[in-house]
């Protein structure tokens, strides 16, 4: 993926995630517990879901990104004569 993508969800919705508190690692950690994890194990389980959470909130943030640039461009894109102004 881009680096540029990771940068701005970094930049823009890193923190908006983080407040929202959709990661809920409380539920992670009883489920954890409830398989009977520990250490190492634990961990590599509690590590995977975090990677997976922030991928898939990178990946969707990025789509967000294309769809709203695009219906920003309209249909002839950023190359035609009515190419919209940055605001």
């Amino acid at each position: 993926m881009n680096p540029i993508y990771f940068r701005l969800f970094d930049g823009y919705a890193a923190d908006i995630l983080q407040d929202a508190g959709t990661f809920d690692a409380k539920s992670l950690e009883s489920f954890a517990e409830s398989l009977s994890l520990t250490g190492e194990a634990r961990l590599r389980l509690l590590d995977a879901f975090s990677s997976r959470y922030l991928q898939w909130s990178t990946d969707a943030f990025v789509l967000g990104l294309h769809l709203g640039l695009s219906l920003w461009a309209g249909p002839q894109g950023f190359t035609g004569p009515a190419a919209p102004a940055c605001p």
